[in-house]
């Protein structure tokens, strides 16, 4: 079996992406834990599977096969061409580990037979009793040392960010080695540094313009200077901006605000006198959320829609 099927990297802050964010909430834990699974069988199947076959494999996972179709079709997380579907990111890893790979076997065998070479032909007389046992020995060292380069690989290979940016890599700010960064001014360059995310952020929270999510960040870095709120993972920034915004929207700002708004419970114009007796509870206009009643028609429209409300 190929090293790959034992091993493919993993973003420990993947659960904030916007896209496993719908899955989560229109599938549930079942559906994320079924997304993985597919991942792991693109890496087993050389980054290809066939539609065609869903069924086989939502009797594999024990789940149903609108599951799969669903996460197939629905959240872009997959592409598929009618016949078979892949993952661009697994095929992109794929990809560079073979690369590298390569590129690590190549050095480490020219390192080796320029060894060879060089070896005093009086020397390899002299041994001619061991030349039995030398290549195996050899070998065995060339072998540890392609390992140790294929080792050293994966260990890179974690830190590799799928996400595109516009500025070049020695712009960017990189994490130390337990994926933390020095300042959130470093968090805040390679938050605006990544447009595949902000689309895909803006998408998530029914932002129109792209252009307005990078204001958001700027505002977002601004509101913790002033709170002294501070991040040190790139992971806990996306997810306490992703929230911080979704709040700011649903309170009724706009990108083009000149101030931001804390996230207080709405108790003018008349709310309920009681609480509801159950979460999402709906009086009128208000709703029953996180031990208070909201006005719904600050929510955002993709809120709206969430909760079925017109």
């Amino acid at each position: 079996m190929s090293k790959e099927s034992y091993y493919f990297s993993h973003d420990y802050g993947s659960r904030n992406d916007p896209k496993l964010v719908k899955v989560l909430m229109k599938l549930g834990q079942e559906g994320k834990g079924v997304y993985w699974d597919l991942i792991e069988m693109l890496y087993e199947q050389s980054g290809y599977l066939m539609l065609s076959d869903c069924d086989s494999y939502a009797f594999a996972l024990r789940t149903d096969e609108a599951c799969i179709t669903r996460l197939v079709q629905e959240f872009g997380l997959f592409e598929n061409d009618g016949e078979r579907f892949w993952s661009k990111s697994v095929l992109s890893r794929m990809d560079k580990r073979d690369v590298k790979s390569q590129k690590a076997k190549q050095n480490a065998l020219k390192r080796w037979n320029k060894t060879d070479s060089n070896a005093n032909a009086v020397q390899k007389n002299a041994n001619a009793m061991q030349s039995h046992s030398e290549p195996n020995a050899l070998k065995e060292k060339k072998g540890k040392e392609i390992k140790r380069k294929e080792e050293e690989i994966d260990k890179e290979e974690i830190t590799i960010d799928d996400s595109d940016s516009s500025n070049s890599d020695q712009d960017i700010p990189r994490p130390n080695a337990w994926g933390l960064y020095s300042s959130m001014d470093d968090l805040r360059t390679v938050l605006l540094s990544q447009k595949s995310w902000q689309s895909d952020f803006g998408i998530s929270l029914g932002i129109q313009k792209p252009d307005d999510v990078p204001k958001w960040i700027e505002k977002f870095f601004t509101f913790c200077k002033g709170t002294g709120k501070i991040h040190e993972k790139q992971s806990d920034a996306k997810s306490h901006f992703h929230s911080w915004t979704r709040r700011q929207m649903e309170l009724g700002k706009t990108v083009n605000d000149e101030s931001v708004s804390k996230p207080n419970i709405v108790d003018d114009a008349n709310p309920p006198d009681i609480p509801g007796t159950k979460n999402e509870e709906r009086i009128g206009k208000w709703m029953w959320l996180n031990n208070g009643w909201r006005d719904t028609t600050t929510f955002a429209e993709h809120r709206k829609q969430h909760y079925g409300i017109k």
